[in-house]
């Protein structure tokens, strides 16, 4: 299982030529528009959601945004599609997400948590930013990810792409906070999500947000469980919980790194253990 390179062949899919392209002497660095200056589609929308997933799941949308993750869902979520990576470098800032953060180890000290590590010659990577990259940037990334072959897909928050991207975090939420309340995420054997699609404005990325924390709905299927964390593993028990995401955001300083960990869950959560015994919490 090499997920940077099930990512990157997601990505190259899209047939979207690339904005920018840097051939050095240690590799190269292609980054594609989809949904930065670009107006993506849905199924653009989509692809890319489930490239951060590493093709590990499935992203589908009707008045609801749905995710399937039938494999490793402790890897898809934490280790590939959590937005673990921040990337800054003087006014230029982006939340990176995608596999290429196994490869650099970011954030520091999760892998050994999830239990997975691989090398790639290829990597792939997913920037949530307004404004395009930096070439030296661009050149230290490569370098972190020690591949010979970057592909970095960038979009705006509130693109559609970006929309997607956050709404699909709904598993990711539930699998975050189990991790953080110490339990063992490997014992996830699958998981499902849901999530009311929101409407695309200037403010989508937070509505998104709002979205997930008060009606955002996981299940998860387990080879053991705690019942001692099923009430605390969802959003009421923030003492964010109650105010919009927004202001939760300007709270922060506008830095989503500063933002309460234990807000990111979401509203319901329900766990089947291996004897077929449910819990639910909401």
């Amino acid at each position: 299982m090499n997920l940077n390179k099930r990512a990157y062949g997601i990505l190259e899919s899209l047939k979207v030529d690339p904005s920018l392209m840097l051939e050095l002497d240690f590799g190269s660095v292609s980054v594609l528009d989809v949904g930065l200056n670009s107006v993506p589609d849905l199924d653009t929308a989509l692809w890319v959601a489930e490239a951060s997933l590493a093709g590990l799941g499935q992203v589908m949308i009707d008045d609801v945004v749905q995710v399937r993750i039938d494999e490793a869902p402790a890897v898809a979520t934490l280790g590939s599609q959590m937005a673990g990576w921040r990337v800054k470098s003087g006014d230029f800032s982006a939340m990176g997400s995608g596999p290429a953060r196994i490869l650099a180890d970011k954030p520091p000290g999760l892998l050994p948590r999830i239990n997975y590590f691989e090398s790639s010659d290829v990597a792939a990577l997913l920037l949530e930013t307004s404004s395009f990259p930096p070439r030296p940037l661009l050149e230290s990334i490569l370098r972190d990810t020690g591949a010979s072959d970057l592909l970095i897909g960038v979009f705006r928050p509130n693109s559609l792409t970006g929309l997607v991207n956050v709404l699909s975090r709904v598993v990711e939420v539930a699998v975050f906070r189990l991790l953080n309340l110490g339990f063992d995420v490997n014992n996830i054997v699958s998981a499902q999500g849901s999530v009311p699609m929101v409407e695309l404005s200037e403010d989508c990325m937070f509505e998104a947000n709002d979205a997930i924390i008060y009606k955002g709905n996981v299940f998860l299927q387990v080879s053991d469980w705690v019942p001692s964390l099923t009430e605390r593993s969802v959003s009421k028990n923030s003492s964010a919980f109650g105010r919009s995401f927004c202001d939760i955001f300007q709270q922060a300083d506008r830095d989503f790194y500063n933002i309460p960990a234990d807000i990111f869950a979401p509203a319901e959560l329900t766990v089947k253990d291996k004897n077929g015994v449910m819990y639910s919490s909401k």
